[in-house]
């Protein structure tokens, strides 16, 4: 397989940083025509054996090859690092009943406070297994558990059941810690502002943008991908906390694509505190999902056709464990999409992704300019703590500091309400102002989940306790959960030529 070109400093100081194993990577760009340039890169543990079916592997993206080289590594190190981290930390087995009166209010964390799912048994005498972060204001160290902090099962003692699904939801990457906690917590509060605002619940707050008021690269982007037959469409998500949060949609004119259908579907998203950066991210990360998404998801001569000869075989062997254990409801979604016409998936978008019903100027956005993600991530958390928010981080770098590699943990901050139930104050309240009957009130039953808050937080919205509807969610996001959750790159087209050549060798 082929070699890795030079690499910039940033991305060599990953590498260093990262176990011992073969890199392979090669550009994804040629898969599609936005100019925006793509990479895949992938390690080959020498100690595969110590962590069956993990593969790191990462996606980066941007103008130039550097900064797209430096984007998959450090991808890669968000995927591998607090892995090998949190598997060597102490960890505590106990309740939160328990340990908070051993370590205090201010020492543990509420599980009621950290969006469990609707209907979930965790209570406060539950034994859980916890681990150690830290409070960013103070340095305190506080117990947080691990279903939240971890993002791996080999970070999980021996058979132990977390009580949501492990996700990857506030991870970052950074030359420096606090540049990680940047990184991770503006993805925290980019999923909190558009997680009931898009894909089967977009609200269609179109930006409304004059190209003078944008910078050359982005403006010059837009004008090129106009050029070349893609409409775009930039979207509202919310201006919370004084942070502009976008996201970008869009499809292939008549005559002009798409390539691979399940490019309708690329989606990019970013919050910052300027709107000028928060575009710009949000439309390269959509160039970048459309190669993304047809490298993993498309036709299995998608990949051959970039990868070098060899890789694709040998992802699919080393990946084998995690494509068997995969979410089947993913799998199954996404395989469905890959078997349909361009026309047909078109259409299947056209009322949520592609909805347009009102304007927002786009000059109305927050537009703090700051340097650096250090200096973004510092300006969100402190305006997240003067809401009274508490910011926690689990960090996952190399002992020498030599990258930093952080999850970031905020309580009250919310995700995957459309995909995995997971609901807590924020949403809840989201949805009983827009009258929505995702919400109910009565008799919980087995499709009318209650959704576990605090007393202070159900006081505040009114005592009675609320239930989430998981059947009217399921009809919401109906065939569209393909937006929410994605099964392993290459899964369902390997699945696909398997079946192919099934029926080719049978009599």
């Amino acid at each position: 397989m082929a070699d890795l070109p030079p690499l910039p400093p940033a991305a060599q100081a990953y590498r260093a940083a990262l176990p011992k194993g073969r890199f392979v990577g090669f550009p994804l760009d040629g898969l599609d025509r936005t100019g925006v340039k793509a990479w895949k890169v992938a390690l080959f543990l020498d100690d595969a054996a110590a962590l069956p079916g993990n593969l790191p592997s990462g996606y980066g993206y941007g103008f130039d090859d550097e900064t797209a080289l430096i984007g998959a590594f450090a991808e890669i190190a968000e995927a591998i690092l607090p892995t090998l981290r949190l598997m060597e930390e102490p960890r505590w087995i106990g309740s939160y009943r328990a340990l908070r009166s051993e370590r205090g209010a201010r020492g543990i964390v509420d599980p009621f406070t950290l969006c469990l799912p609707a209907g979930s048994p965790v209570t406060h005498d539950t034994e859980l297994a916890w681990i150690e972060a830290r409070r960013r204001a103070t340095g305190e160290p506080v117990l947080v558990p691990m279903d939240v902090a971890a993002t791996d099962v080999f970070e999980l003692p021996a058979g132990y059941r977390p009580f949501t699904t492990l996700i990857t939801n506030g991870l970052g990457a950074g030359p420096d810690l606090e540049w990680a906690v940047g990184h991770g917590l503006l993805e925290l509060l980019q999923r909190d502002g558009n997680g009931l605002g898009f894909r089967a619940l977009d609200r269609g707050e179109v930006l409304d943008i004059d190209p003078a008021d944008l910078d050359p690269p982005t403006r010059e982007l837009l004008r090129h991908l106009d050029e070349v037959g893609i409409d775009v469409l930039p979207k509202f998500a919310s201006d919370a906390f004084g942070l502009a949060n976008v996201y970008v949609v869009g499809w292939d004119r008549l005559g002009f694509g798409p390539r691979t259908p399940i490019m309708l579907s690329a989606c990019g998203e970013a919050c910052d505190p300027d709107r000028s950066v928060a575009l710009r991210k949000a439309l390269l990360e959509f160039c970048s999902a459309r190669v993304r998404k047809t490298y993993a998801h498309g036709r299995m001569s998608e990949p051959r056709s970039v990868a070098p000869d060899g890789f694709v075989e040998a992802f699919l062997q080393g990946a084998m464990p995690s494509l068997v254990d995969g979410e089947s409801r993913a799998f199954t979604a996404m395989r469905d999409w890959a078997t349909r016409e361009a026309a047909d998936l078109r259409a299947t978008l056209e009322r949520t992704v592609y909805a347009r019903r009102t304007m927002k100027p786009f000059t109305e956005l927050p537009a703090t300019a700051l340097p650096t993600t250090r200096e973004r991530g510092r300006f969100a958390a402190e305006a997240l703590e003067a809401a009274g928010f508490d910011v926690l981080v689990v960090d996952g770098s190399p002992r020498d500091g030599s990258v930093g590699v952080a999850k970031v943990i905020v309580p009250g901050l919310e995700v995957e309400t459309m995909s995995y139930y997971r609901i807590g104050e924020r949403n809840t309240r989201r949805l009983i102002e827009r009258g929505s009957d995702l919400v109910r009130f009565g008799e919980p039953s087995e499709t009318l989940r209650p959704i576990r808050l605090t007393p202070e937080a159900l006081e505040r919205l009114g005592g009675r306790p609320p239930l989430l509807d998981i059947e009217a969610v399921d009809r919401t996001v109906g065939p569209l959960y393909p937006l929410y959750r994605e099964p392993e790159a290459l899964h369902v087209a390997w699945s696909l030529e398997r079946e192919v050549a099934g029926s080719a060798n049978a009599p």
